[in-house]
């Protein structure tokens, strides 16, 4: 088993609240796994302890073996590119340089023809080339998503973290995006860790899935071994219809088996 990170009894707080409590967690190279549970899990917090954002109180994270917290930034940025939740975002620069901007861990703020050339292949990689000259502030919420992709693939990591990519996209850019990120795993064979809160999209698209509660990990596995209507249930106080379709595990939330959960902010 090659573990490309490696997560021990990882604790972290917002002051006295405590997020994440004890999280242990192994993710293999070459993989898609997506972070599904509900709101106020700890999901989007885990993943910003991964990539060192959030300064983690106890507990161990080891990325290929090196201590997270022993890593410079730099070191950081040449092995994990992070995409931000998906909302809408202002750069003022264009696309092409928007993407260039993965490059800055090798060359600080003066690229090189050679750094100009992988920005340029991932704008192919991800069919944006004819958006290259535009700004980026006036694309579309989807496309803009896509941009960052590709700025985080420029930065040519083994791994790539991204915090709700489709929230705020329609089916059709979902779809575009999530199949951007599967081709490229397997493609690239990089490391792809995504929150998400659409369980059938992360069925559809993942090699494993982690379910998180209250700060803890409570299943991990294949689409098939975490989606059943118990896991649902005990996860998210919702029955559900859990049913195979043309070979993947698909979910329909049925009821609310408890109405009242309190709204928690992530």
């Amino acid at each position: 088993m090659n573990n490309v990170i490696e997560v021990k009894n990882l604790r972290f707080s917002y002051g006295t609240a405590d997020v994440l409590k004890g999280l242990s967690l192994n993710i293999e190279a070459g993989q898609f796994v997506s972070i599904v549970g509900p709101n106020g899990s700890g999901k989007s917090t885990f993943l910003k302890c991964l990539n060192n954002i959030n300064r983690y109180k106890s507990g161990q994270i080891l990325i290929e073996g090196q201590e997270l917290k022993k890593m410079k930034r730099v070191e950081i940025a040449k092995k994990i590119a992070y995409v931000p939740q998906g909302t809408k975002r202002s750069f003022p620069t264009t696309v092409f340089e928007t993407v260039l901007m993965g490059r800055r861990p090798y060359v600080g703020w003066t690229s090189k023809k050679s750094d100009e050339e992988i920005a340029w292949e991932m704008l192919s990689e991800l069919r944006l080339e004819d958006l290259a000259m535009r700004d980026f502030d006036e694309l579309s919420g989807g496309q803009q998503q896509k941009v960052l992709i590709a700025r985080a693939l420029a930065q040519d990591t083994d791994i790539i973290l991204l915090d709700e990519p489709t929230s705020d996209l329609d089916i059709w850019h979902q779809l575009d995006v999530m199949e951007n990120v599967r081709r490229l795993v397997n493609k690239k064979h990089v490391t792809a860790i995504m929150v998400v809160h659409d369980l059938n999209l992360a069925s559809k698209y993942s090699d494993r899935m982690v379910i998180l509660k209250d700060g803890t990990v409570q299943v991990v596995g294949k689409p098939s071994e975490v989606l059943n209507a118990k896991n649902i249930a005990d996860t998210y106080d919702v029955e559900s219809h859990v049913y195979e379709h043309g070979g993947m595990v698909c979910v329909m939330p049925m009821k609310q088996i408890c109405t009242c959960k309190k709204e928690k902010i992530q």
